[in-house]
């Protein structure tokens, strides 16, 4: 938490010049400067910055945060006459005023970003869990800036000498493959037709699986007036954790879809991991994954078409199983070579074909049975939620990670596992098993040295469920 003690350090780290009790940074972009008066215990914010005169003492540890929030825009490149301080508006039936901390609109003035600023600690916390939980005050104030694009939650703390932040970002516009998907399936709720912040908080828990970017707006790669879901790049894949709550939402996007079939859920669950294992496993740190869904650029069929090479890949790598793949540029390949008139007509009729036969039927990633274009949709939907739950992750370590093995055997249990009567060995028991063996004994053989290939009883079903266990050994 940024406290007053603390605040002359804070300035100085942030490129701020003291001379006396003034502390003054320019920013000769815009030619303009902020100020603190430590003896008049007084904000100062350039003149172009509306709003500039409420909440501008030290009363409230909050208008540190919202202050350093400030440098933090001016320094990334967003012009002081596009920021609105303290924007009021009077939220719901009983008229009680509310207002933002932040507000900033693009070069044509309309509302691109609401920024929430909390001090550090259990204030964020509350408020990042009001969020997720009813809307909290976001959700209020894009119900008064209809046309705003991003909603940030944002703290920041000063401490060991360096500043850290957080800014979780939600994003207001509706995806447009969902607004195709909506055409035909009346049920799905849109930001579009949602007319109060209950609504639009339902539309982003129901439609979107709750849907939180990590900073968007103040990141290194970040440009100003431009914000957009940056690709992923392997670097930037974190460790699983048990505060994640991961088997929670995954049991969540089954359940808001109406996916009742967990044992085909878990399998389709286990072709997205080969996918993402070899997306990994062939990627360099700095390389952009695949196993992304990028929002605004990726259809439901560009996505699908991505995973089905993966998982071709993968398969072919790890199991040693050929899988046909029909790429979707494939009719063009195969009529490169031709001419005439009806080689148009010829390429568009193959390429509807292997469209139906592609993506309009039950494959690899059909968490729903699918036997047309409505069902595609349908089952897009979850394969993006299912995608986004785990795009973050890493599954590939140089060492065992004992969390993951938990991870997927939670998720096992939760698939069929359970329903079927069937339950895993405690782990005390399968180390005494393994301690017991004669591995002395068996590993010796008159062609020297041979290392037995064990298989666990967990992997044992999952590849039976895939139907390739003739194919398969797991050394241990």
């Amino acid at each position: 938490m940024i406290k007053e003690s603390d605040f002359k350090k804070l300035l100085l780290f942030l490129g701020f010049t003291a001379n006396g009790e003034l502390f003054e940074k320019r920013f000769n972009n815009f030619n303009v400067s902020m100020c603190v008066d430590f003896y008049q215990k007084k904000l100062y914010y350039p003149d172009g910055i509306k709003g500039r005169e409420r909440n501008d003492g030290f009363d409230k540890q909050e208008n540190f945060v919202v202050f350093e929030c400030v440098n933090r825009l001016l320094e990334k490149g967003y012009r002081p006459e596009h920021i609105v301080l303290e924007k009021e508006w009077h939220l719901g039936h009983d008229l009680k005023s509310g207002r933002a901390d932040i507000c900033v609109t693009d070069e044509k003035n309309a509302m691109l970003f609401i920024v929430e600023c909390k001090t550090w600690g259990k204030e964020f916390d509350n408020a990042f869990r009001n969020t997720k939980n009813d809307g909290g005050q976001l959700f209020s104030y894009w119900q008064q800036e209809q046309s705003c694009k991003w909603l940030v939650l944002y703290a920041s703390d000063f401490k060991d000498d360096s500043i850290e932040y957080k800014a979780p970002t939600i994003y207001c516009l509706d995806d447009a493959n969902i607004i195709l998907l909506a055409k035909n399936d009346k049920s799905i709720k849109l930001y579009s037709d949602a007319h109060t912040a209950a609504e639009k908080h339902e539309v982003w828990k129901e439609t979107y699986a709750g849907q939180i970017h990590d900073d968007l707006i103040f990141s290194e790669d970040s440009v100003a007036y431009k914000i957009g879901v940056k690709p992923l790049l392997k670097k930037n894949l974190r460790d699983f954790a048990p505060n994640d709550k991961i088997v929670n939402k995954f049991e969540e996007i089954l359940r808001h879809n109406n996916v009742s079939d967990k044992e085909n859920a878990f399998n389709r669950l286990v072709a997205l991991f080969i996918c993402k294992l070899v997306d990994e496993s062939t990627k360099g740190e700095e390389d952009e994954i695949e196993f992304q869904y990028k929002q605004g650029t990726d259809t439901y069929e560009t996505l699908q078409d991505r995973l089905q090479r993966l998982h071709k890949d993968g398969i072919e790598r790890f199991m040693r199983e050929e899988i046909y793949y029909v790429s979707a540029d494939y009719p063009e390949q195969l009529f490169s070579t031709y001419t005439g008139t009806k080689r148009k007509k010829a390429i568009e009729d193959l390429q509807k074909t292997i469209r139906i036969l592609k993506f309009y039927s039950n494959n690899d990633f059909a968490f729903k049975d699918v036997h047309n274009e409505e069902l595609f949709y349908q089952n897009g939907k979850i394969l993006v939620e299912m995608v986004q739950l785990f795009e973050k992750y890493r599954i590939v370590y140089p060492s065992k990670h004992q969390f993951l093995g938990d991870l997927f055997e939670q998720l096992l249990n939760k698939g069929f596992k359970q329903n079927e009567g069937q339950f895993f060995t405690p782990m005390p028991i399968t180390r005494f098993i393994w301690d017991c063996l004669p591995i002395n004994r068996m590993v010796k053989s008159k062609r020297g040295t041979v290392y037995p290939k064990v298989i666990d009883i967990i992997l044992q079903s999952l590849i039976q469920s895939r139907g390739i266990i003739e194919k398969c050994a797991f050394a241990v």
